[in-house]
């Protein structure tokens, strides 16, 4: 019942954001791969989720405190068994396993 009540929220702040920014929000899921400008944090609730956006459209993933330096830097985020693994910047980037 928590996790629903939770999902709404979530969709419900994406709905908002989207008119806000002018793109579709795409939810994103267990391993997707999720690249673009890290462009803030936004509060859901009790939890803090990270702004992703790129040309088109936008998605919310779960905060981490490594992202607050990467806020207005291009990110890519990949979700996998072990925990997630975030690269910050462009060329070299920064790998960060979570």
């Amino acid at each position: 019942m928590i996790a629903q009540l939770q999902q709404r929220e979530l969709r419900r702040v994406a709905a908002r954001l989207s008119k806000e920014l002018g793109r579709e929000f795409v939810a994103s899921r267990h391993g997707d791969r999720i690249e673009g400008r890290l462009n803030r944090a936004v509060q859901v609730g009790d939890r803090k989720f990270a702004l992703v956006e790129k040309s088109r459209e936008f998605t919310l993933v779960p905060w981490r405190p490594v992202l607050e330096r990467a806020i207005g830097k291009q990110v890519s985020r990949l979700m996998r068994e072990g925990g997630i693994d975030w690269s910050i910047g462009r060329s070299r980037g920064l790998g960060i396993g979570m």
